[in-house]
């Protein structure tokens, strides 16, 4: 197949705002595709060149890509950055630079040539991207190279996502998009688009039912709800529950198969080479052929006493990794098994997948333990418990079902586990995880930086992000400096597609939805200027933190905050 049916598909996307007419561009391109393409037609669509979770990229910024451009159209450099600040979009800057060639290079071609730009490392390596890019752009049509620049630098821009795609994959091979709730479910334990795509094409729905858990592909976690009121855990959990503390940390999943550890954050993303100190933990302390935890990673002093979130996020990096393991002493506390010894633990109760757990845990210290709980249905005692823990220094505390229904529920956010947090016990309204979609320019103090931010949340049934509120205060001088420099990259000419926002709602500058922060809030009001549940507002935001290990489809939803009001 010849790339340019993948372009023509995305041009036809960047057209339309409507979901279903989405669905129904790509659900007619996939039941023509190829066999032999349909995997990676499948990546480019979603705007990526692997699966989610082996996170491959062409490691390209908008820099490099102008570079590129230059080399391959001829142009001085300078006046290449000239058109792209006039256009503020990259492809564009690429299609009306480059590309005069007739569309033939193949789906394969392109997606092989995007690989060897990612796997291009070490001394000299950029130049060696900014090369192969120029030599790939010299090859292709103008439309062509609008498209592949933008994926290079992952900014499709089509409003299309990853649920799209599945809705679309359901409807080419079933006929029907209500094969949707099983490819979600298979999407959560195998998040790959390509690998289901092949599944369902080949062997519809039992395809779909048997894709599984296994070593290096990581399962979607597991979430928590959250209550108005104490009282309110108890209607919705009966019986014994599990009360266990909840760590201010990194999640962490942790594959183990024979000597071999892979460990992987919340977003998916393989972090094995930021923790050679976990690794090392876990291969000396848990025992078994093969196995998939679930737990949290917390920065700990020379004590074990728990440090902030902000302090672990200095060991997320690619350099001297060696100094900051002795700098920062980290624990991993484990509280869940989804896979031991070939077998899936998934559809088991907690009960026996904490039993599991505990089987495989043969030692405990400072690197690695257990999460702290108790097992209870007493009201005094979880106070209690609730109590300490924040006094250790934890957000609070997780209470877990221990019905015999009590599954784990992959990317899902269920009544099984339910969260209860400093900010409920103190009468606060709560923490919210928001994506900054916009900045308003700062005024008196400020002007030079953003005085608020648009931030917004996420609606999961149109897919798109529902302004919530502008936050503005809670920020240190040193992060509002840093501000305009940290949201530079993320600058777009107009607003996003996957932007829902009133039209008298203008900000300054529209980001592309990825930077997600944690906020806390006094109440949810009605208002006429926001677009969240049909108009809900956070009021008195203050910003906290920002959440790295969070992209911007995990923040906070529309369901959630309609159920908080």
């Amino acid at each position: 197949m010849k790339f340019k049916k993948i372009v023509d598909v995305l041009e036809e996307l960047e057209k339309t705002g409507s979901n279903n007419k989405m669905r129904d561009i790509l659900a007619d391109f996939f039941q023509d595709c190829p066999d032999s393409d349909l995997k990676q037609a499948t990546y480019l669509l979603a705007g990526r060149i692997s699966s989610e979770y082996r996170g491959v990229v062409t490691g390209m910024s908008d820099k490099l890509v102008l570079q590129s451009v230059a080399k391959a159209s001829g142009r001085d450099l300078k006046k290449v950055k000239k058109i792209f600040r006039k256009k503020g979009d990259i492809g564009e800057t690429a299609e009306e630079l480059i590309g005069r060639r007739k569309e033939k290079l193949s789906v394969k071609n392109v997606f092989e040539e995007l690989n060897e730009i990612a796997e291009a490392s070490g001394e000299g390596s950029q130049d060696k991207k900014i090369i192969s890019l120029a030599e790939l752009f010299k090859k292709v049509s103008s439309k062509e190279a609008k498209y592949i620049a933008r994926l290079v630098v992952g900014t499709m821009r089509t409003g299309s996502g990853d649920k799209t795609i599945l809705d679309a994959l359901a409807v080419a091979f079933t006929g029907s998009a209500d094969a949707r709730k099983e490819l979600d479910k298979a999407y959560h334990v195998h998040p790959d688009l390509g690998y289901l795509a092949e599944k369902i094409a080949k062997r519809k729905l039992k395809g779909i039912k048997s894709v599984g858990i296994s070593f290096k592909r990581p399962v979607k976690a597991m979430l928590a709800q959250r209550v108005k009121s104490f009282d309110e855990i108890f209607r919705k959990i009966r019986g014994k529950m599990a009360v266990e503390e909840k760590y201010d940390g990194e999640r962490m999943q942790v594959h183990v198969k024979g000597d071999r550890v892979k460990l992987y954050s919340r977003r998916l993303e393989d972090i094995s080479s930021q923790y050679p100190d976990v690794i090392k933990a876990v291969k000396k302390q848990i025992k078994c052929d093969s196995c998939i935890l679930d737990g949290e990673c917390c920065a700990v002093d020379d004590k074990g006493r728990l440090l902030h979130f902000q302090v672990l996020m200095q060991r997320r990096r690619k350099y001297n990794v060696e100094k900051y393991v002795e700098k920062i002493p980290v624990c991993l506390f484990l509280f869940d098994l989804l896979y031991l010894d070939g077998k899936s633990y998934l559809q088991k109760s907690y009960p026996e997948r904490y039993k599991a757990l505990k089987s495989v845990v043969k030692k405990q210290n400072n690197k690695l333990k257990l999460a702290n709980r108790i097992v209870t249905r007493d009201k005094e005692k979880i106070k209690k418990f609730f109590n300490r823990m924040i006094k250790k220094g934890a957000e609070g505390v997780l209470i877990k079902s221990m019905a015999d229904d009590s599954v784990y529920k992959a990317g899902t956010r269920g009544w099984l586990w339910i969260k209860w947090k400093k900010e409920y016990a103190e009468g606060m309204m709560d923490t919210f995880d928001l994506v900054v979609v916009g900045g308003f320019k700062g005024k008196g103090r400020r002007s030079y930086s953003y005085g608020s931010l648009l931030c917004a949340v996420y609606d999961t049934k149109s897919k798109k992000f529902d302004t919530f509120t502008k936050v503005g205060s809670g920020f240190t001088d040193k992060q509002l400096k840093e501000l305009p420099k940290k949201m530079k990259k993320f600058k777009v000419k107009e607003k996003p597609k996957s932007v829902n926002a009133r039209k008298d709602m203008k900000p300054d500058v529209w980001f592309k939805p990825s930077v997600v922060i944690e906020v806390l809030g006094a109440e949810i009001t009605k208002s006429p200027l926001h677009t969240a549940a049909g108009g809900l507002a956070l009021r008195f935001p203050r910003f906290l933190r920002y959440r790295p290990d969070k992209s911007a489809k995990q923040a906070t939803t529309v369901k959630e905050i309609r159920q908080m009001k």
